[in-house]
C-alpha cells in the first residue's frame, strides 16, 4: 500500500509543488511581458512563444488521470509491444499536422480553430462555427475536466484519507482557477512546462527503481523469462507486434493509424491555441514534433516498469480488461522507493492540472470568440478579457457538476471515437478540395454518428465478424476500431455525393479564404479567378501534400525507431537497440533536412 511508505517529505514535496504551480501561474504573463488587460495577450501569449515551450505544452495536456492505470494496463497484456499503441495512435496524426497544417493555421491569423468556419463558409453562416465551439466544449472539454477533477479525487483520498470529493475540489480547483484566471495562457504554458517535467522526473524514478530491482537491464529479461516461460516470455520481451495478442495486434494497429490519422491537422481545439500564439510560422510547424518526441518519453517510461510487474506477476499477461486497470497501483506498492509518494503523487496532480488548465482557458476563449461574437456581438473594447473570465467560470461549475454526478472515470467517457471519427475525411476534403460546401458539412456530422451506429447492427451480422466478437472483450474491441473504418468510407461517400450535387460556396468566399489560408490541393477554378484578377502571381502551384506526407513519413521512421532503441536498451537486447538507433539517427539527420525544406516552401512569401 502506498500509505504504508507515506514519509513526513511527502507531503511537503506536494505542497512545494502546487505552491510553485500556483506562483508560476500568477506570474507567468509578467515572466513573459504580457498585458492581460489585452485579449491578444491573455488568450495567445501575444502571439510571441517558441515551438519548444507550445509542444511541452501540447504532451503535457494530453495526460489525464486515465492516462497511467490504460498506458500500464497495455503494457502488462503486450510486453514491450504495447508502444505500438501510443505509436499508431499519435504518431503519424500529430506528424501530419504538425508538417501540412500548422504553418496554414498560423498564417490565417485568426484566434480559435471554430473561426475556420467562418472563412470557409462564408461570414453569413454562424452554424458550423457556433455549433462546432459548443459541442467542444460541452462534449469535449466539460466531461475531461470532470474526470481530471474524479482523477485527483482517487489520487489523493486513499493516501491522505480525503473522503470526500468537495474537501478535494476545495483544495485543487481553488488553485487551478486563480492561476488560469490571473495568467491567462502564458500561466498556462508555463505551469504546463513544470508539469511536464515533474512528470517525466517521477517516472524516471520508477523506471530505475524497477532496473534496481532486478540488478540492470539483462536482470529483467531474465526475470521475464524465468516467470513467464520461454513463449510468453519471448512475447513480453519483443518490441514486434504479436499477430495472435488479442489487444493489440497488427490489424488493431492498422485500424488506430487509420481512425486517427485521416483528417489529422485540418481542425484544430486547444492545440491550435498553441499554433496561434508562435512567434512565426515556423515555431508553429515545430509544435507537433515537440510535443510528440515528449509526449512518447513520459508514455514509454510510463510502460517500461511493466516488465518488473511481469516479472513478478506474469498472470497479468492474460488479464481481462477491468484486471489490468489494477497494474498501475500494483506497480506503484511493489517498486515505489520510500520518499517516492510525494514526486508520484505530484506528477499524478501535474498531469491532470495541465489538462484542465488548457481546457479552461481555451473553452473560455472559444465561448467568447465563436459563440459570444457571433450571437451576441462584439464585446465593448476592453471588455473581452472579463467576458471570457465569467464563461470560464460556467464551464468550471458545469465541470464541478460532472464531478458529482459521475460514480467513475469510465461513467464520464461520453466520447465515442468511432462516431466523432466518422467524419475525419471532411476535415482534410475541406482543405483540399474547393467544391466543399456547408451542405457537405451537415451531411457528414448528421450522418457520421447514424452510419455508425448502423454499422453496428449490421456488420455483426457477418460470421467472421461475429465470431472475432465473440473470442472475447479484447477482440470485441478491436472489431470497433473496425466497425470505425467501415463507417469513415462510408460516411465519406455520403457527404461527397451531396458536395457534387450542391453548388460550391460563393466565390468570393473562397477566393478570400485562399488567400488567407494557401490551401493546397484542387483550387484550380479558384486559383484561375485570382490571377486574372491580378491578386495571384501567374505561377503554377507546387504540389505539396505528397511531399507532406512523405516527410512525416520520415518523422514517424525516426521517433518509433527512437521509441525501439530505449525499449530494447531496458531489457538488454543491445544488438537490436544498436540497429533500432543506427536508424533513428539516420532517419533523423534526413527528416531535419527535409522538414527545414518543406516548411521553407509553405512559407515563402505567404507570411500574413
Amino acid at each position: 500500500m502506498l500509505t504504508e511508505k507515506l514519509l513526513a517529505i511527502d507531503p511537503i514535496i506536494i505542497g512545494i509543488y502546487l505552491a510553485v504551480s500556483l506562483l508560476l501561474g500568477i506570474f507567468g504573463s509578467r515572466l513573459l511581458g504580457m498585458n492581460n488587460s489585452k485579449e491578444e495577450d491573455y488568450y495567445l501569449a501575444g502571439r510571441k512563444m517558441p515551438g519548444w515551450l507550445n509542444g511541452m505544452s501540447v504532451a503535457a495536456t494530453a495526460l489525464n488521470s486515465d492516462v497511467a492505470p490504460l498506458y500500464c494496463g497495455i503494457a502488462v497484456v503486450t510486453g514491450l509491444s504495447g508502444c505500438w499503441f501510443f505509436l499508431s495512435r499519435f504518431g503519424m496524426a500529430l506528424l501530419l499536422a504538425a508538417i501540412l497544417f500548422a504553418v496554414r493555421w498560423r498564417q490565417m491569423g485568426i484566434r480559435t480553430g471554430p473561426e475556420f468556419f467562418h472563412l470557409r463558409f462564408g461570414a453569413g453562416n454562424r452554424f458550423a462555427r457556433v455549433y462546432s465551439s459548443l459541442t467542444s466544449v460541452l462534449i469535449g472539454m466539460v466531461p475531461w475536466i470532470g474526470a481530471g477533477l474524479i482523477g485527483i479525487h482517487l489520487v489523493a483520498a486513499p493516501i491522505f484519507g480525503i473522503d470526500s470529493k468537495a474537501v478535494t475540489l476545495l483544495i485543487v480547483l481553488p488553485l487551478l482557477t486563480v492561476y488560469v484566471w490571473t495568467s491567462g495562457l502564458a500561466g498556462v504554458l508555463l505551469t504546463d512546462a513544470l508539469q511536464g517535467f515533474v512528470i517525466l522526473a517521477a517516472n524516471l524514478v520508477m523506471v530505475g527503481a524497477v532496473l534496481w530491482v532486478f540488478g540492470g537491464p539483462s536482470g529483467l529479461a531474465e526475470a521475464v523469462m524465468s516467470a513467464a516461460g520461454p513463449e510468453n516470455g519471448a512475447a513480453i520481451l519483443s518490441v514486434l507486434p504479436q499477430a495472435d495478442n488479442p489487444v493489440l495486434s497488427p490489424l488493431s494497429i492498422f485500424a488506430w493509424m487509420v481512425i486517427v490519422s485521416v483528417g489529422a491537422g485540418s481542425a484544430v481545439g486547444a492545440d491550435g491555441q498553441r499554433l496561434f500564439s508562435c512567434r512565426s510560422s515556423h515555431e508553429a510547424a515545430k509544435v507537433g514534433i515537440w510535443g510528440e518526441v515528449i509526449l512518447f518519453a513520459m508514455l514509454l517510461m510510463l510502460m517500461l516498469p511493466a516488465m518488473g510487474l511481469l516479472a513478478r506477476h506474469p498472470e497479468f499477461y492474460t488479464a481481462t480488461p477491468t484486471e489490468r486497470e489494477f497494474a498501475y497501483g500494483r506497480m506503484l506498492s511493489e517498486f515505489l522507493p520510500k520518499g517516492g509518494v510525494g514526486l508520484t503523487v505530484a506528477a499524478l496532480l501535474a498531469a491532470v492540472m495541465s489538462t484542465i488548465s488548457t481546457h479552461l482557458n481555451y473553452g473560455s476563449q472559444t465561448l467568447l470568440n465563436d459563440v459570444w461574437r457571433p450571437l451576441v456581438g462584439e464585446p465593448k473594447p476592453g471588455r473581452e478579457v472579463w467576458i471570457g473570465r465569467l464563461l470560464m467560470l460556467g464551464i468550471a461549475v458545469l465541470s464541478v457538476g460532472v464531478v458529482f454526478a459521475a460514480d467513475s472515470l469510465l461513467g464520464i467517457a461520453v466520447v465515442v471515437l468511432g462516431i466523432f471519427g466518422t467524419s475525419a475525411a471532411f476535415g482534410w476534403a475541406q482543405w483540399w478540395y474547393w467544391r466543399i460546401n456547408f451542405k457537405g458539412w451537415c451531411a457528414s456530422v448528421v450522418a457520421g454518428p447514424l452510419v455508425y451506429l448502423v454499422c453496428g447492427r449490421l456488420l455483426p451480422l457477418i460470421p467472421w465478424w461475429a465470431a472475432e466478437i465473440a473470442r472475447g472483450p479484447a477482440e470485441a474491441q478491436n472489431m470497433q476500431l473496425l466497425q470505425a473504418v467501415v463507417a469513415l468510407a462510408v460516411n465519406t461517400a455520403i457527404w461527397l455525393t451531396v458536395t457534387l450535387l450542391t453548388r460550391p460556396e460563393d466565390m468570393e468566399v473562397l477566393k478570400e479564404f485562399y488567400l488567407r489560408a494557401r490551401p493546397m490541393g484542387c483550387w484550380g477554378p479558384v486559383r484561375r479567378a485570382l490571377i486574372a484578377e491580378g491578386r495571384l502571381p501567374a505561377e503554377a502551384a507546387p504540389s505539396l501534400i505528397l511531399p507532406g506526407i512523405g516527410v512525416a513519413a520520415v518523422g514517424f521512421a525516426m521517433v518509433a525507431a527512437g521509441v525501439l532503441t530505449a525499449s530494447t536498451l531496458y531489457v538488454g537486447q543491445y544488438r537490436e537497440a544498436g540497429l533500432c538507433g543506427a536508424v533513428c539517427l539516420g532517419t533523423g539527420a534526413v527528416f531535419k533536412l527535409i522538414f527545414n525544406r518543406y516548411i521553407s516552401r509553405l512559407t515563402v512569401n505567404q507570411e500574413p
